[in-house]
């Protein structure tokens, strides 16, 4: 009787245990069930073993072979099913942590296991996933049959598809081996307090992590929007980004505390969202907020669509950052793989003009 021990921590791992006859040597093929292939080939004799380098969950089984006669045959997602595993975000980034917390709990559910999971914003949602058990970064998680790490990686052992090419959400979902749809995110509403503001208010955003993100008519915009009779509330947590100042901006009513609480708390009230590829703007739509992105370097299907109104022109240069053939340079604060330091750096958004983004919110003001 063959034994055996199998896990899916850094790569999937095999290892003959137990055999009535030890110098016996198997020939054991690693099968990928997706594409009918087989991605590896070895022999095992008791007591050795062998791990594949790829990192993200596939459709493997593991076959072992003596005398060309198939002795067993193992499929690790049904090995999956009552064990634990284990889930790691690798990205501090807000956006990241709300688009790729939903797949954990989907997770869950197709494997039928026990999920534990580490970002480093476990409190938005301990109470709303009671599927999912959270760890606090850096604690030692013991009994585990895989463990994965969810991020935006170039390395092809830890993706299976180049993150560049597919929405954000879908690079979790890819890795864990799961079916990809659009999925919004639950938070705990422990923040919610009372209306922060009287009326009618608009949250805006314009500030991100990168210039090639930014627009450049926000005045113009809050001016339309009070004509509209909405106040206007900026809840960038940055005052001050590479010289571009929100203080330089008028009309705008006093938003002092900034911390992520209060901040939710607004957004929470507020009758929409307007803003950027961001953080906040991924916060926005998982407190179910209409939101009007303004993003015309991404493609449309990048962030997110349900409940959202994209604000793109892809009549001139736009999508680089989904281009396979640039890679974003974060320490270049005026990147634009294209157009940098000529007069149509930055076109994608300089063409998107405050009246477009105003007739889009008059569209959708009587479905509000």
């Amino acid at each position: 009787m063959i034994t055996y021990r199998i896990h899916h921590v850094n790569g999937l791992y095999f290892e003959l245990t137990g055999d009535e006859n030890k110098n016996r040597e198997y020939d054991v093929v690693f099968y990928d069930n997706d594409t009918k292939t087989n991605i590896y080939e070895c022999k095992l004799k008791v007591g050795a073993w062998a791990r594949l380098e790829r990192k993200y969950l596939s459709d493997i089984s593991i076959i072992i072979r003596y005398e060309g006669r198939t002795i067993k045959q193992i499929n690790f997602l049904d090995e999956i099913k009552g064990k634990r595993v284990f889930i790691t975000f690798e990205s501090k980034a807000l956006g990241d942590t709300l688009a790729w917390i939903p797949y954990c709990d989907e997770f869950s559910k197709k494997y039928e296991c026990k999920v534990l999971v580490s970002t480093f914003k476990n409190f938005l949602f301990e109470k709303v996933y009671p599927n999912l058990e959270f760890v606090d970064r850096g604690v030692k998680v013991e009994n585990i049959i895989g463990m994965f790490e969810i991020g935006w990686y170039w390395e092809k052992s830890k993706e299976p598809v180049n993150p560049i090419l597919i929405p954000l959400q879908q690079s979790a979902s890819n890795i864990l081996h799961l079916p990809y749809k659009e999925i919004q995110p639950e938070i705990d509403p422990y923040f919610v307090k009372e209306r922060p503001f009287e009326g009618k208010y608009v949250c805006i955003s314009i500030h991100s992590t990168a210039k090639v993100k930014y627009w450049y008519y926000w005045q113009e915009l809050i001016d339309g929007l009070k004509e509209r009779g909405y106040k206007v509330v900026e809840i960038s947590k940055e005052q001050n980004m590479m010289g571009i100042d929100t203080g330089d901006l008028k009309g705008l009513e006093p938003f002092e505390d900034k911390s992520l609480e209060n901040t939710m708390n607004t957004i929470y009230h507020c009758d929409f969202f307007v803003g950027l590829s961001s953080g906040l703007s991924w916060m926005s739509w998982a407190l179910r907020k209409k939101v009007f992105m303004i993003a015309n370097f991404t493609e449309p299907n990048h962030e997110f669509n349900i409940n959202t109104i994209r604000i793109y022109d892809h009549t001139v240069c736009n999508s680089c950052w989904n281009n396979p053939l640039y890679r974003f340079n974060k320490g270049d604060w005026n990147w634009c793989p294209e157009h940098e330091d000529t007069p149509r750096h930055f076109e994608c958004h300089k063409v998107i003009t405050s009246d477009k983004v105003l007739k889009l919110i008059d569209n959708e003001i009587g479905k509000l």
